[in-house]
């Protein structure tokens, strides 16, 4: 029986942003913790960039 394509490249896309959201948090975790950024600049700018994302319409409501 063959796998269906869609499936297997839909399975490979969630890897792929399961990876790239594990990279991001080392990289944010380790910002705090060398004291780069605080944890009030972060979510800061987290909020800024998700009102930007939302006026673009790339995450809704």
């Amino acid at each position: 029986m063959v796998e269906d394509p869609g499936k297997e490249l839909q399975e490979e896309v969630k890897q792929l942003l399961m990876m790239q959201m594990v990279h991001l948090d080392a990289v944010t975790r380790l910002m705090v913790e060398k004291e780069m950024i605080t944890k009030d600049e972060l979510v800061t700018m987290l909020r800024r960039v998700e009102y930007e994302y939302r006026q673009k319409g790339l995450i809704k409501e």
